[in-house]
């Protein structure tokens, strides 16, 4: 049997390990006219295990692994960052973050990303913070704007970090930079009022100025798109964003609330490559799909889509749902696996886990009691089979009384003995 483990935060604090096993295939051979029916054998029942004591106070917000993939780090509404053993649930080490109200709106979490080295996290009101896991005293805390709804690390370089919101378009930042500062121009050697000014170019032989001025730590800010039908300004609100490439920063996908699916590329214009709007209602979460070309979200209606990223058209839809898709990912299997599958957590309490192909199957669903608000994907044990085992799936043993040489002589002599056509003609003719 082969196994799927699964990790899912939820609003009463708990953090629940569902394990989902599966039986290998079995080869059932063809029975005879007359014999019973074989049953197949029944789906093992997914085990779940829980951490924790309930406590809203200590609601899971945000999940995710460690760079290692040792610990689970799991961000909480009291501002409590933790470290914690995905063997049995233990706290390893936990920081403190102050999260007070901003004009009467309450501070969550809504970037979190941990490496060997340090965890960073970034709160709605624009506050990033880059903790240092082995030294505590060693932090520092940066503003990225405010009104922020989503922040992403790049997977590979760490450095780079994705933000996007209310009002705020996206924006990738380098984290070296911005940890520096400003540079200060020594004294006697600053630059003069005129060298101050914006950067001119040349364009068609006549100068003008750049207009596209990045702040200190900014590597790319994107554009607003063009004003509607009626002239009128479009807003912005971001709510979700995915690197599409895990090699570089090139494509980097954008969910709106507005029903938009986004795609910028970084290398080209600052406005968006692909500008598609996909049904009615707000996107509230983004996964990657199988590969760079496609993008899976959901909505708030219960509907969770596949869009292809390249023209902005959608691609199929995944059914089962009854409740809000609030948090999902996409893994393969196992290694070298031809196949990819999407794990979601919903409103309606349960963890669903479907196909990525074109029938877009369901291939579990576990109800888990909480209303669910990040999963994490975890190891995969795959099936051994016996020594014992043959290619139907179970064992010599229970399919045989005795040896197989032993067998084969009892079905020999049970068939009797022929004879021959022409000794059969020979005795009807004597008689």
């Amino acid at each position: 049997m082969s196994s799927q483990r699964f990790y899912t935060g939820d609003e009463q604090g708990l953090i629940k390990a569902v394990t989902i096993t599966e039986l290998p295939p079995v080869k059932v051979k063809r029975r005879k006219r007359n014999a019973e029916p074989v049953e197949p054998p029944a789906k093992p029942v997914p085990t779940v295990e829980t951490w924790g004591v309930p406590d809203r106070e200590k609601a899971i917000q945000l999940m995710c692994w460690d760079h290692d993939k040792k610990h689970l780090v799991v961000a909480r509404k009291n501002g409590v960052i933790q470290l914690v053993d995905p063997k049995d649930g233990a706290p390893v080490t936990e920081f403190k973050q102050t999260l007070a109200k901003v004009d009467k709106v309450d501070t969550i979490f809504v970037g979190l990303f941990a490496n060997s080295e340090s965890i960073i996290t970034c709160t709605n009101t624009g506050t990033l913070t880059v903790q240092s896991i082995q030294d505590r005293s060693k932090s520092s805390t940066l503003s990225v704007g405010k009104d922020i709804c989503r922040m992403r690390v790049h997977p590979r370089e760490h450095h780079v970090v994705a933000t996007a919101g209310k009002e705020q378009e996206l924006t990738i930042w380098d984290l070296g930079v911005l940890l520096k500062g400003p540079e200060t121009p020594k004294k006697g050697k600053g630059k003069s009022k005129k060298e101050s000014k914006a950067p001119v170019e040349e364009k068609n032989g006549a100068p003008y100025k750049s207009k596209e001025i990045l702040a200190n730590g900014q590597i790319f800010k994107a554009k607003n798109v063009k004003n509607d039908h009626l002239d009128l300004r479009v807003p912005v609100w971001n709510t979700d964003l995915q690197f599409l490439n895990q090699f570089d920063i090139t494509r980097i996908a954008v969910g709106t609330r507005h029903h938009q699916i986004r795609v910028y590329d970084t290398k080209g214009a600052r406005r968006p490559a692909v500008d598609a709007e996909v049904g009615t209602m707000p996107v509230v979460a983004l996964a990657n799909g199988k590969d760079a070309s496609e993008v899976v979200f959901s909505d708030t209606v219960t509907n969770v889509y596949s869009v292809d990223t390249l023209t902005g058209a959608i691609l199929g839809q995944y059914k089962g749902f009854t409740g809000v898709a609030t948090a999902m990912a996409t893994f393969t299997p196992f290694e070298d696996s031809t196949t990819t599958h999407l794990v979601t957590v919903a409103m309606d309490r349960c963890l669903r886990v479907h196909e990525m192909d074109k029938t877009r199957r369901l291939l579990h669903k576990v109800y888990l009691k909480q209303r669910m608000t990040a999963v994490v994907v975890g190891e995969f044990a795959p099936y051994e089979a016996p020594e014992d085992e043959d290619e139907t799936g179970l064992s010599a043993r229970k399919t045989s009384g005795g040896s197989d040489d032993e067998n084969d002589d009892d079905l020999w002599e049970s068939m009797g003995k022929l004879e021959d056509k022409k000794l059969k003609k020979r005795k009807i003719s004597k008689e």
